[in-house]
Order: structure tokens, then sequence, then C-alpha cells
């Protein structure tokens, strides 16, 4: 299960690594530098949400029910 900021991120790393390529192609170093950069904070932002996202999954785990049961005192 992916939330809508990972997406989005990921998308954006696609998009920063396309540039970087076509940016070497092109030969415009200031391009290459725009994409490394982005791709990199982008990737770093992913990594952040990944983990903060996991922690808010596993602090939603429902344990096990830790009330004490009530005993019934049946007459036979």
């Amino acid at each position: 299960m992916t939330t809508e900021v990972e997406d989005r991120l990921l998308e954006l790393a696609v998009v920063a690594l396309l540039t970087t390529i076509s940016g070497e192609l092109a030969g415009v170093t200031a391009v290459v530098s725009l994409g490394v950069t982005t791709f990199a904070f982008a990737l770093a932002a992913l990594l952040v949400v990944m983990t903060l996202s996991l922690v808010v999954g596993l602090s939603r785990l429902s344990g096990p029910d830790m009330q004490p049961v009530t005993s019934t005192d049946r007459t036979h």
C-alpha cells in the first residue's frame, strides 16, 4: 500500500532520471546537475516518507486484547 506522496516522489525521481539522461545526451551540464540534485532530494524524501509510513502503519496494528477476562460463576 503506497500513499499519494510516495507515488508523487517516485514520479519525481523518474522524471529527474530522465532529465539527467536527456541532459547528458544533449551535453548540457546545468540540466545534468539539476537532474542529479532533484533525483537525490526526491530519493531522500521518498526514504523519509516510506519510513514514516511504515512506523505509522506498525503503530496502528492492533495487538492482542490486554483486558483481563471476566469469569462468570455458573452453578451447575
